[in-house]
Formats: C-alpha cells, sequence, structure tokens
C-alpha cells in the first residue's frame, strides 16, 4: 500500500500553506496535478489522487479561492496605502494591476489550496485511496 496515500489527514494549515506554494495539499508532492501552467492532469503526479472528486462545484470552489486571493491582496494593499499616504491615482492604478494581474498569476494556486479545503472537509475514501494507489502503479 502506498505510504503517501494511507497517512493521517494532514492539518488544514499544513493543506493549505502547501496548496500555497503549487503542491499536493495531501502529499506535499510538487507541481501537484499541473502539467503546466493552465494545463492539468487528472491526479496529483506524486500519490495518484485525483483533484476533482466531484464534478459538482470544485470548481466553483477553486474560483472562490481566486476571489478570496485576488480581493484580501487588493484590500491589504488598499489598507496600507491609506495609512501610509499614497495618492488616490496611484492607489487605484496598483489596485488594478493587482485585480487583473493576481489571477492570472495565482491560477494553479486557487485549485491546489481549493484541494486542500476540500480534502479537509471530505477525507478521501477507500475507494479514492485504492483508485490512486492503481494510478501510481501503472
Amino acid at each position: 500500500m502506498n505510504s503517501l496515500l494511507r497517512h493521517e489527514r494532514p492539518a488544514l494549515p499544513k493543506m493549505i500553506l502547501r496548496g500555497l506554494f503549487r503542491r499536493c495539499a495531501w502529499c506535499g508532492g510538487k507541481g501537484a496535478f499541473f502539467t503546466s501552467w493552465y494545463g492539468k492532469g487528472d491526479r496529483c503526479r506524486t500519490c495518484g489522487l485525483n483533484w476533482q472528486r466531484n464534478l459538482e462545484g470544485f470548481e466553483l470552489g477553486a474560483a472562490t479561492m481566486g476571489v478570496f486571493i485576488t480581493f484580501g491582496s487588493i484590500i491589504v494593499w488598499m489598507i496600507i496605502s491609506v495609512l501610509s499616504g499614497v495618492a488616490l491615482v496611484p492607489l487605484l492604478v496598483v489596485a488594478g494591476v493587482i485585480a487583473v494581474s493576481f489571477p492570472i498569476a495565482f491560477y494553479p494556486n486557487t485549485y491546489t489550496v481549493w484541494f486542500g479545503v476540500d480534502l479537509f472537509i471530505r477525507r478521501p475514501s477507500e475507494e479514492d485511496l485504492s483508485e490512486a494507489e492503481r494510478a501510481v502503479q501503472g
């Protein structure tokens, strides 16, 4: 049995941190299920766990993570700008750049972070783990 699959579920902060660094939330494998910046494989390349464990709602969860990352960054920028006295035009220009560039820059991270949240909410079933093990073995 693949030891990466049968270990205890990592803590939520650890899975989110792994996701932020574009690693598999479950095993910590580098690159997780991404084959390129926008290209996704079906499974983690290290542990074989399927990233899309059901079709209903997973994409919505990943999109929500994108909104949290982008809007959170804009809010932090605005707070820092207001407290440090940045003029309105530069504040808005930088906020606009963040609003356009962050969804592109953090696209893979939204999936890997959401994968961690999803794994925390719904631990992989024995069927998921067996399927992942078969995928890794061959």
